[in-house]
Formats: structure tokens, sequence, C-alpha cells
């Protein structure tokens, strides 16, 4: 704007509140009282403009992607696996919603989980789970035997096929007149937040929950040996909704980021 079309809009506004904002003299023009007390009001209200409009429209230059997973996998290990694909795909975003949630948001993606065994051979197949024990490093120089862990509390996810009773009875046979100290919780992040405050031992998909158990400072107890279990994670899109290049990047890169978890353990 020109100098002559800043002024009039000065004239504009100071004729609006009734008062003027600047005194003038030949040489100089500076703030009145009224016009410097009412100038951080004007920069915060601006600002907050420039913020909101940034959040709102900014967001039409960048393709969004919706992804709906399992707890386990949201607080596990799709989080540093996201964070690598934004990296590399600065102007897509993904918007990870966690399965039960309230929102009324329709997904472009989803990461399912079945047991059934012809799951290995889906086109969008993403992991399978074997399954290990976890604890603290401290518990682990104490666990030389079965007897030592079954000293432990043993928290069971009550929705896990492969639990507990399956594990031992698949490596040290039937565990019939044996006292185990089984303790049923919901889930398992639970679990894993529980043995990280050495409360007891929990069974632990891998390599869903290696990265949740890592930041828990757990460990994997090399008494009972990695165990195959059920269970498949597969992606499922949904039919009705076109398959666009944002969401096709996404499931690749979500297939390369598992092969390289299985080589990881």
């Amino acid at each position: 704007m020109s100098g002559a079309a800043v002024s009039q809009q000065v004239f504009a506004l100071e004729t609006c509140l009734g008062r003027p904002l600047f005194e003038r003299a030949p040489n100089r023009i500076q703030l009145t009282a009224e016009g410097s007390d009412f100038l951080p009001t004007v920069q915060i209200s601006l600002g907050a403009i420039e913020s909101k409009a940034a959040s709102l429209f900014a967001r039409q230059r960048v393709e969004r992607v919706t992804l709906l997973a399992s707890q386990l996998m949201a607080m596990s290990w799709l989080p540093r696996v996201l964070a690598d694909f934004e990296r590399d795909n600065p102007m897509i975003r993904v918007e990870l919603l966690m399965e039960g949630t309230q929102r009324k948001i329709d997904f472009d993606l989803a990461i399912r989980f079945g047991e059934e065994p012809q799951l290995v051979r889906h086109p969008g197949w993403l992991m399978g789970l074997s399954h290990v024990i976890m604890c603290r490093k401290e518990d682990l120089l104490q666990i030389n035997s079965l007897d030592d862990l079954l000293s432990f509390r043993l928290f069971d996810v009550v929705s896990h096929a492969m639990g507990w009773m399956a594990i031992l009875n698949h490596n040290f046979g039937t565990m019939h007149g044996r006292q185990l100290r089984l303790e049923p919780v919901d889930t398992t992040p639970l679990a894993l937040m529980m043995v990280s405050q050495g409360l007891g031992l929990a069974v632990g998909p891998v390599p869903a929950c290696m990265p949740l158990a890592a930041s828990l400072g757990l460990e994997i107890c090399s008494l009972i040996p990695k165990t195959p279990g059920p269970g498949n994670y597969y992606l499922d899109q949904p039919v009705n909704r076109p398959q666009r290049s944002a969401v096709l990047r996404l499931e690749q890169a979500l297939q390369t980021a598992a092969q390289a978890s299985f080589r990881a353990i």
C-alpha cells in the first residue's frame, strides 16, 4: 500500500474509534497514550488470526490420510513408523485413530487383526506374531528356572489366544498341579505398564509390542524361547473409498517397516 493509502486507513480507524491514535508533527509521528495501550491487544489479535488461518487453510495444501489401528499398534509400533513416513513425505499427514474411538471419521486405511491361518496370504498382510516374556532388567537376573518364573505374578491379557497357559504348556508341558499366580488384565499396554513397575511378568506379542516395551525399559526373558502364535495383522481399505496415491504410499511404507521389524528381532 502507498503511504497515502495507509494514512487513509488510519484516519478511518481513528474516526471509527472516536479518538486519535497518533500524534503527528512535521517530521515525526508517534502513538498517543491510548494508541500505545491499544497496540498490544491489536498485535495479539492479528497474531491469533494469522495462526488460526494457517491451521485451517494451510492444511488444504497437505493431503491427509486417516489410519485406524488397535490400541497396541497405535501405542507401540506405529508412532515411530508414522514419524518416519511423514518425514519422508512432508505433504502427507496421517491421522491415527484407535479402534473404539468415539470420533465419527471415515478412515482411509485400517490395520486389522485376525487369527485365521489363511490371512498370511492376504494381499495386505503386514505381520504375524510370536510371543515372548517381558520383564524388568533387575527381574531378569532372578529368573533362572521355571520355578523362578512362576514365583512372579503373571499378567494375562484376556483377549489373547496365546496366554500364559498356552506358552507354558508349549514349552514345558502341562502345568497340571502347578500354582500359577495368573492375573487377568484388559490390554497389552496395561500389562507392560504393570511389569515396568515391578508388579510381575507379561506375555508380549512381537514385533508389535517391542517399541512400547523398550520405552518402558523392559527386556525379553530368555528362559522361554520366542513362541510362534496365532494371529496376523493385515491392511484393509474400505471398498467405498477411492484409492489415493497417498494411501498407497502409506500402505507400502507400513509393509516395509514391518519387514524391518522382523529382521530386528
